[in-house]
């Protein structure tokens, strides 16, 4: 009995714990939601990335195989044949230099080996290995400038998070404030001081503060679920979303410098540098073929298939130096060097385009920035008289001049201007955060693993 119960309870071990092993999504993150969390976990989880990784690693081994052809080819060949001659002998025969008697109707075997070395790839192939080397080198920045897009898109996200999560802050104070100046207004309706009108005018705007605020719920919901797509992780709708935080000081128009230290503008470096390796190896290409060979041969003289395998013997070798050189090929080489050098050109052009197309992203980032800070300077001078105002109608209450609900409706407006500012400075926060990462990748990802994120 004893050891029916241990088994029992061995068995819904076993059970619980392959439930644990089983693959799934990440639990349901409770508590808090950093920015940096939310882009190490996108990073971590993003499958675009994994293939930039896979492009990289497939790139690399193509340049190492563009190498192999700069060392020489070296093979054992073998053969076994059935020899046989329609009529019959008319002098002395010979099978590889060796006098052979009777007929000449046998089996035979013959090995060698056999190395080849084409010193032409040294002005040839060498830059086509180099071409795959480049391409290699562009496909790293490449990975960088998605694992940038990655960045981005997550910023842009976690924006709207922190912003949904500012709306749902105010608006639940705000609601909390007008129901509290709703049954004021009650009160006084049936005591006969205000009138039906108004009354119905203060609920109304409960109900239009409360549909904001099941509008704005049903955004951040949805939010969520977007992050959840980028991380892997399911959030609950209850997670609390920190702020971005006070935002850097941004100084100085961005130089065309800051352009050129992009992932995008790199990979596109280097992708032109390969075409130009590339057109180096279609020009070198109408030069000669020259390379090296020998030959080292076995045969054995046993008509036997078995034994002549088995009795082998030096029988011969021979070197040389072979050369080719093309006469007509149809046009072949001369519009493969053609279409590189298009392809050269069109690289230079896409890379000038590019430069025009990373400079009106920055400079259009940088105006956005200095027109926020100019209407979030506007907001404070705002929130500022409003304060006054509120602490003017407070002692005009204190006094009994204002109605406490005419105070609450006040304080109400304050906190929708505050919102606002809140919430354009929480949009400057984003901008400076996208434009940190488009004029200086680099250092914006450092800050990122500094703050706690882990990309690897």
């Amino acid at each position: 009995m004893l050891r029916r119960s241990w088994t029992g309870r061995g068995i819904l071990c076993a059970l619980a714990a392959l439930f644990a092993l089983a693959p799934g999504r990440a639990p349901a993150a409770g508590g808090s939601l950093s920015y940096e969390d939310a882009v190490g976990g996108a990073l971590r989880h993003s499958a675009r990335l994994k293939v930039k990784n896979e492009e990289i690693r497939i790139n690399e081994a193509s340049w190492r195989q563009s190498l192999s052809s700069l060392y020489p080819a070296i093979s054992v060949n073998g053969r076994l044949e059935r020899f046989g001659n329609l009529v019959g002998p008319t002098g002395v025969g010979t099978i590889n230099g060796q006098v052979v008697g009777g007929l000449q109707d046998e089996w035979r075997s013959s090995v060698f080996v056999m190395g080849e070395y084409t010193i032409s790839n040294w002005f040839k192939k060498r830059y086509e290995s180099r071409y795959y080397e480049r391409l290699t080198e562009a496909s790293i920045h490449d990975s960088e400038a998605e694992k940038k897009k990655v960045v981005l898109e997550v910023t842009d996200l976690y924006g709207s998070l922190a912003e949904g999560a500012i709306r749902l802050r105010y608006l639940g104070q705000m609601i909390d404030r007008m129901k509290e100046a709703v049954s004021l207004r009650a009160a006084a309706h049936r005591e006969g001081e205000i009138s039906r009108e108004d009354l119905l005018r203060a609920e109304v705007q409960v109900v239009d503060l409360e549909k904001e605020r099941a509008e704005a719920a049903r955004q951040f919901k949805e939010n969520l679920t977007r992050l959840t797509l980028h991380t892997g992780v399911e959030y609950e709708e209850d997670v609390v979303v920190e702020g971005l935080g006070a935002a850097a000081e941004v100084s100085g128009h961005p130089g065309p410098e800051r352009v050129e230290q992009t992932p995008e503008y790199r990979a596109k470096c280097k992708e032109m540098e390969a075409q130009q390796e590339k057109g180096r190896a279609a020009r070198n290409n109408l030069l000669p073929d020259v390379g090296i060979y020998g030959r080292y041969d076995f045969y054995g003289r046993n008509p036997e298939a078995y034994d002549s395998l088995k009795e082998m013997e030096r029988n011969s070798w021979n070197a040389g130096l072979y050369i080719s050189i093309p006469l007509f090929d149809g046009g072949l080489r001369k519009w493969e060097r053609e279409r590189a050098t298009r392809e050269i050109r069109r690289q230079e052009e896409a890379l000038r385009a590019l430069r025009q197309e990373k400079g009106r992203d920055s400079a259009g980032l940088f105006v956005k920035l200095r027109e926020l800070d100019r209407t979030i300077a506007q907001y404070r001078q705002l929130l500022v008289r409003y304060e006054k105002l509120l602490a003017i109608a407070s002692g005009a209450a204190a006094l009994g001049g204002r109605s406490r609900a005419e105070l609450l409706e006040s304080g109400k407006e304050a906190l929708a201007i505050e919102r606002d500012m809140e919430v354009y400075v929480n949009q400057r926060a984003v901008a400076v955060r996208k434009y940190r990462l488009e004029t200086d990748f680099a250092g914006a990802m450092e800050e990122l693993d500094g703050n706690g994120t882990d990309r690897h």
